[in-house]
């Protein structure tokens, strides 16, 4: 399973829960787990961070039915985003 198949399955499991609401941080602190434990694939956060990078810029994201909207806290200097199912 590749970087970008990770990055959508737990964007869509995220979707699909309680909290589809994200931070860069989150990303850099769940997806790595979540690959571990549900994919059994071992990435560096580093890895996931480029990935993501490269998910928003084509279209992965909207093939796989999901759409990301950014928002900035102004008490904060890190983005987020908001995981919307089309």
């Amino acid at each position: 399973m590749s970087v970008s198949s990770i990055l959508v399955n737990w964007m869509k499991s995220r979707a699909n829960g309680s909290d589809p609401w994200f931070y860069s941080y989150t990303l850099e602190t769940e997806v790595p787990m979540y690959g571990k434990l549900a994919h059994q694939k071992l990435h560096t956060a580093s890895t996931y961070s480029r990935g993501f990078r490269k998910l928003r810029e084509g279209n992965t994201l909207e093939l796989a039915g999901i759409k990301l909207v950014e928002f900035k806290e102004s008490d904060k200097r890190v983005k987020g985003w908001k995981i919307e199912k089309l």
